[in-house]
């Protein structure tokens, strides 16, 4: 220590580090024996903290037939799911047998646009400024094995289809001005040969920029076969602004435009067709719009279901009129038709109807009959005691896990009781409950033949007996739970454990921060604190009293020296 001389035994030899630590180990001892004791004590606050989950879990299967989520359970069967489907979608649905017809199916309203978006070509100039959507390459393209070449700078699309018509390719090509079109036709009539477009080697897209590449092949009215292109040559590029596409109606103005009378705004010096669509996607016009690449089109779909048709209104902007919407082809929507029980034709603007049976959806899916049947839900009541019983179980086995001996809850009378009660509880006769059926027994539920002293008793479910019993008197089955009274083996069994594991519970009141087992540990935690200062002033005075000791030793060694010094010098 400070300020005390020590020579560690260097004078009388002694160890004196090794004895004081010998001496402070003895006198730690009760320090060693309280530590344990607070170790038994958070085990234990752990180990009740395992039973209280238990029990918390088992109070909220108990609490779920007092909600009526166990009892309060419905099923709605369909017999021909392809006809339609049934979903419980309201409380307390209505319980019946219900024959549904479906008439007709509602459809949504569509709209497409009257004529194409894209500004037909120029067949009498060159290729690359015809306005031909696809940019053509300069090369060789082949049609029935004849080969042509194609330059785009200066050759123009009549040009092309002169040389196919003069080349003795069989074929006669020609262009329409008004479906912005090339046909290849066989020239002979009758003459139903494939027309073999392309070649190994070709160097020109040609075929593939004026939309025969691939197109579908049929035969014309001479009898002949005959493709046309698979779109007008002349279709809009979606992703351009749209003040550098060449629109059939003229060039888009600045400005807006309403659908279903909501407004859209539009700048062809910034919007592209997609940036549009997407607009008029994301109002709230409650339609979905989407470009037909096949037609060059606008095509606008109705969100709701139903009859009644879209409403297009052009304002400062004529985009409408250029997309050619508010002359649009609308084809309107169609109501759902259906009856019940042979009733009278009810109609509906959607295939999900939710007013006819209470508490129940109808999904219609097809035109034809189906038998719907809305009943308790038994295999969920099955399953909802079930949760119930093994939570009892679970709780009892666990209880009884850290109470058995040598377990860290032995002979805590306070959660060896709560065992005891609960299996009180689960014997009890129900009051209030008249006729048949007054305890669990009666239905189904019991410790079962066989008992095993080791493990204790388990509660099981003959699910057999249950149903006989739900079937022949369910309203007192669900008394018997759960009841107005409150007396109910659910609902005595919930306020139990209410006092038991709630927050306020007494289970919580010794483990919680604070509670009467972090009180034991701080009085333990003082009283270590306490002998741990006493032990630090012996140990000061153990180091004082031998510092002592070697000072002595040293003060008659020196002594000795001095009396040897003396007896030298003496002769006898």
């Amino acid at each position: 220590m400070s300020g005390t001389f020590s020579a560690g035994g260097l004078i009388t030899g002694l160890d004196t580090n090794t004895l004081i630590a010998q001496l402070i180990e003895l006198e730690r001892q009760p320090i060693v024996r309280l530590q344990q004791r607070i170790a038994s004590l958070e085990t234990q606050r752990d180990a009740i903290g395992d039973v209280r989950t238990q029990l918390q879990t088992l109070r909220n299967r108990a609490e779920d037939f007092r909600l009526n989520t166990v009892f309060g359970q419905f099923r709605a069967v369909s017999s021909q799911e392809s006809v339609l489907t049934a979903a419980l979608t309201g409380a307390n649905p209505a319980s019946g047998i219900y024959t549904v017809e479906v008439l007709q199916l509602a459809s949504a309203t569509i709209a497409r646009s009257s004529g194409a978006l894209g500004a037909a070509i120029n067949p009498d100039v060159p290729l690359s400024g015809s306005g031909i959507q696809t940019a053509i390459t300069a090369g060789s393209f082949t049609i029935n094995g004849t080969s042509f070449t194609v330059d785009p700078d200066t050759q123009c699309l009549n040009d092309i289809l002169a040389l196919i018509n003069g080349s003795g390719a069989g074929v006669l090509a020609t262009y329409d001005a008004v479906e912005d079109k090339v046909t290849l036709e066989n020239d002979t009539a009758g003459d139903t040969s494939i027309i073999n477009l392309g070649a190994t080697g070709d160097t020109s897209n040609f075929l593939t920029a004026i939309q025969l590449d691939g197109a579908y092949q049929s035969t014309g009215s001479n009898g002949a076969t005959v493709v046309t292109s698979a779109r007008n040559l002349g279709a809009v590029t979606t992703s351009a602004t749209l003040g550098t596409v060449a629109f059939r109606n003229g060039a888009v103005t600045a400005g807006s435009f309403r659908i279903n009378g909501v407004q859209i705004n539009v700048d062809p010096a910034a919007d592209t067709l997609d940036s549009v669509i997407a607009a008029i996607n994301a109002s709230g016009a409650h339609v979905t719009a989407s470009y037909d690449r096949a037609t060059d089109t606008l095509r606008v779909v109705s969100d709701a279901l139903g009859s009644r048709t879209i409403a297009f209104e052009s304002g400062t902007s004529n985009f409408l009129d250029v997309a050619n919407l508010t002359t649009a082809v609308q084809t309107a929507g169609s109501d759902a038709q259906f009856t019940v029980d042979g009733g009278a034709v009810q109609t509906r603007n959607t295939n999900a109807v939710a007013d006819v049976i209470a508490g129940v959806t109808l999904n219609l899916r097809s035109a034809g009959t189906s038998t719907i049947a809305v009943e308790t839900d038994t295999d969920a009541i099955v399953e909802g005691v079930r949760g119930f019983i093994t939570a009892l179980n679970e709780a009892l086995t666990e209880i009884r896990g850290q109470t058995a001996r040598d377990a860290t809850l032995q002979g805590d009378s306070s959660i060896s009781m709560i065992s005891s009660q609960l299996q009180y509880l689960m014997f009890s006769n129900v009051e209030g409950v008249e006729g048949t059926f007054d305890n669990l027994l009666e239905i189904g539920i019991s410790t079962g033949s066989a008992f095993d002293s080791e493990t204790g008793a388990r509660f099981e479910l003959d699910e057999e007996a249950f149903l006989d019993a739900l079937r022949e008197n369910p309203e007192n089955i669900e008394r018997l739970f759960s009841n107005s009274g409150r007396t109910g083996i659910a609902d005595v069994l919930s306020n139990y454990l209410e006092d038991a594991a709630s927050a306020t519970g007494f289970l919580n009141q010794r483990i919680r921060s604070g509670g009467s087992v972090d009180s034991q540990i701080q009085a333990y935690n003082d009283r270590i604190e306490r002998l741990e200062y006493i032990i630090a002033r012996h140990e000061e005075r153990y180091r004082a009293q031998f510092a002592r000791l070697e000072q002595m030793a040293a003060q008659y060694q020196s002594q000795g020296s001095s009396l040897l010094g003396l007896g030298g010098g003496l002769s006898f």
